[in-house]
């Protein structure tokens, strides 16, 4: 009974399942160990990436602005001859000078502002006047890259306000000038670094009037129609409030 017993083959009973895990486990729980690091890895940040929000439009309170200055005009007295097959101008006016602005700002895009200007008469054509000065109030919008203003222009000539008539020599026309006029205008900005914008600006000026005089001829009343074009650099005096 013991020999059968001896000689019969021990059937060996099959693992458990839960004892073959520990050869795997290791595998396992290094993978598992592995999986946060791809899985849950912080994400880049995506602030950098975010288009930041364009900057808020400033308006500066107090703005200095100046430069060369262009106008008025007028044409004169001209007369042509066809035997002599030439024609002649006297009594002209064409300004060149400069002009001051300073302005304030009331609300947002409108200002106020003041100007001085001073021209001389740097016409060819027997000028009349040596030049003309004066300053104007007035108001307007301005964006950031045009803007628009009109204003009132107190002005008075200086120099001698009599011409030649045409084809003569002696000086017995007469041109006398009123003082007061208006200007409407436009122009376009150009923004520098460091608070500073390039500004080109032309408009119609309206007066002053003329009464021009020549003997023996009737006399001319009239109200001027011409121009003034300038190209101002300004610079912001005192910035907005961030």
């Amino acid at each position: 009974m013991n020999e059968s017993t001896a000689s019969e083959p021990v059937a060996t009973a099959p693992m458990p399942a839960s004892a073959e895990q520990p050869a795997t486990t290791p595998l396992t729980n290094s993978a598992a160990a592995a999986s946060p690091a791809t899985t849950t890895s912080p994400s880049a940040p995506t602030t950098g990436t975010e288009e930041a929000p364009p900057p808020r439009r400033t308006y500066p309170r107090l703005v200095i602005a100046g430069g060369p200055l262009i106008g008025p005009h007028t044409f004169g007295n001209e007369e042509c001859r066809s035997e002599e097959r030439r024609c002649e101008t006297h009594g002209t006016f064409f300004g060149f000078g400069l002009n001051v602005e300073l302005r304030a700002r009331v609300w947002k895009p409108l200002y106020v502002h003041a100007r001085g200007i001073f021209v001389g008469n740097v016409s060819p054509r027997d000028p009349v006047h040596r030049g003309l000065y004066g300053g104007g109030l007035g108001f307007g919008a301005y964006g950031r890259r045009i803007f628009g203003r009109a204003e009132y222009l107190l002005v008075d000539t200086f120099g001698d306000d009599t011409f030649a008539r045409p084809f003569g020599d002696d000086q017995v026309g007469r041109d006398q000038w009123r003082n007061h006029a208006g200007l409407i205008s436009a122009g376009a900005r150009l923004p520098l670094p460091r608070r500073v914008a390039a500004e080109l600006w032309g408009g119609l000026m309206i007066g002053p009037h003329s009464t021009r005089t020549i003997p023996d001829e009737p006399i001319d009343r009239s109200t001027m129609l011409t121009f003034l074009i300038g190209l101002n650099i300004s610079y912001d005096l005192v910035p907005d409030r961030e």
